[in-house]
């Protein structure tokens, strides 16, 4: 943190998980000055352990949150245009067997609002699939009940690492520091690293970073 201290920057970072990453990325595009310090090793937390989709949210559909699905609508566009190297379109098929009346209402409802909510998307719209084609997409499906399925889209990032990576080299020169305790990650994307000690917490209570409001 030496490299740091009587230094000031608009934003302070805590954490290079694609969280952090995302943010430290859109404050310097903004044109911010920002610094990201990571414990351990970049993408080597929560980020590591995720099921790797970039999906608009559809349950949220049942608790009425539009504003929450259209804002991941929208960062999941963000993620298919800047990273399409990484960010990639996902079938999905969602298979009715011998539905209600009310569970077939709902799930068409459900699927007219995900694509509303998305109407500048790139992605392909829904589609129904009945029985045969269900059944010629996903032979393993169990054909007993089965009356056919809703085809959605969203998006998975196999290598979230790399995205990660992706985002603090392409800032590199935006980002005041990018620091981590392992030196790789940091090598990496070609920013200085540190190792940092079990005392951060006093060391950040030297560093300043102003409320930029």
């Amino acid at each position: 943190m030496r490299s740091l201290s009587g230094r000031t920057v608009d934003l302070l970072v805590i954490g290079g998980g694609i969280i952090g990453a995302g943010i430290a990325r859109d404050a310097a595009l903004r044109g911010h000055s920002v610094a990201l310090v990571e414990q351990d090793d970049f993408a080597s937390g929560t980020t590591s352990r995720p099921t790797r989709l970039i999906h608009g949210g559809l349950r949220y559909l049942e608790l009425f949150d539009f504003a929450l699905v259209r804002s991941d609508m929208r960062e999941r566009e963000i993620l298919l245009r800047i990273a399409p190297h990484l960010v990639f379109p996902l079938a999905f098929l969602l298979p009715f067997y011998r539905p209600s009346l009310w569970y077939q209402f709902k799930l068409r409802v459900g699927m007219q609002l995900y694509d509303a909510l998305s109407l500048d998307k790139t992605l392909p719209k829904r589609k129904w699939l009945g029985r045969e084609e269900t059944l010629a997409a996903e032979p393993a499906l169990d054909p007993d009940g089965l009356t056919g399925a809703w085809r959605f889209y969203d998006a998975q990032v196999p290598l979230v690492e790399r995205l990660v990576i992706d985002l603090l080299y392409l800032q590199q020169r935006s980002i005041a520091e990018v620091q981590a305790l392992t030196g790789w990650g940091a090598s990496l994307v070609k920013v200085r690293a540190f190792r940092a000690r079990q005392k951060m917490k006093k060391q950040l209570a030297k560093f300043n970073a102003e409320d930029n409001r």
